[in-house]
This record gives C-alpha cells, structure tokens and sequence, in this order.
C-alpha cells in the first residue's frame, strides 16, 4: 500500500484548569532545547479555529498538534517525504514511535495524560486510502502488521470509524490492556 499522508491521534486528558496556552512556551522550549528529534520549526496557535489544530509544533517530519477535534489528544501527521519508500508498516510504525516520544515527553513536561492503548489512524489520502469498503481493507492489513509489531503480541482490534464517505478514512485501535504512552517509544 501506498498511502503519501496519514495520521495517528492519541486521547489525551487535561486536568481541569489547565492552562491550554501554557503549551505554547512548552514547544517552544523544546524547540530551544532541541528535546525531540527531527527539524524543528515553529509553535502554532491554532485555539480561535472551531474544532481546528489546537497548539501545534511544526517540524519538517512531522507535524503535531494537541486538538480538540473529535475528543481531546495528541495528533501527529508525518510528511511524505521524510518517508519515501519506506514500507507503509514501517512507516506507521515509526510515526506510532515518535508521537509516543512526544506524548512521553509531554507527560514529563505537563500534567496531560495519554492512553497508549489505543488510537485512531487516519488516512490523509483519499486517492490511495479512500474511506469505502476496499480502501479499509487495505490499510487494516497494513496496520494490523504494525500494531504486532508496536504492541510486541498484545491483542488488538481494529474498527472502521463509520462516517460520511466524504470524509477521510479513519481506524480506531483498541489493546485490551493498558498501555503507557512510553512504553511505545521502543517499538521493535
């Protein structure tokens, strides 16, 4: 499979009163600091856009953001690019790893919390991964490879996210089990 964009979104809890703009100096610091890997660019304030990106820290590889959308979590989109021809396992797998390193971080840096049982992949291509019945197909294939891999035998289950077939296909990931956010950081 051949999928140019996607994106992997972990739940995130905020504790009450936190201050959401408290995340602006957060990424910029690590910015600073060079604390995660990649090219790092830019702090966005994305707050004013209704069910819009969040606070989001740009780098080359990846964008991430902490959105509101659909729930509140940790939303990372690899650019293309950074992982041209590399297996579409693979590549969820890494992006998978490195938005546990962020979400890690975050809840070092942070009082936010992460589940790292489950997630939801979405697929930024509707050419390659269009939201029907034979795009699922393909990509639960992909991605069922990969959550071996990520959650080293725990069982899993993988579920269509029924929406309009205008919107991007999305996959909800389930593990039975808790899992800590960090303990993706070392996917195999």
């Amino acid at each position: 499979m051949y999928i140019e964009r996607f994106c992997v979104k972990f739940p995130a809890q905020m504790p009450a009163g936190f201050d959401e703009a408290s995340l602006i100096g957060v990424f910029q610091g690590w910015i600073r600091d060079e604390k995660i890997g990649g090219t790092l660019i830019d702090v966005v304030d994305y707050r004013h856009v209704p069910d819009g990106p969040g606070i989001m820290l740009v780098t080359y590889e990846i964008n991430y953001m902490m959105e509101h959308q659909g729930g509140y979590g940790l939303y990372a989109q690899r650019r293309w690019s950074s992982v041209e021809n590399q297996p579409h396992t693979e590549a969820i797998a890494d992006l998978v790893q490195s938005a546990a390193k962020f979400g890690s971080l975050l809840e070092q840096e942070t009082e936010i919390t992460l589940k790292g049982n489950e997630f939801l992949y979405i697929s930024n291509d509707r050419l390659n991964g269009p939201n029907t019945d034979e795009g699922f197909a393909a990509v639960k294939a992909d991605l069922s490879a990969a959550l071996t891999q990520i959650y080293g035998g725990k069982a899993f289950t993988i579920e269509r996210i029924q929406n309009n077939p205008k919107e991007r296909l999305t996959l909800s990931v389930k593990v039975d089990s808790p899992v800590a956010i960090a303990e993706l950081c070392t996917v195999a």
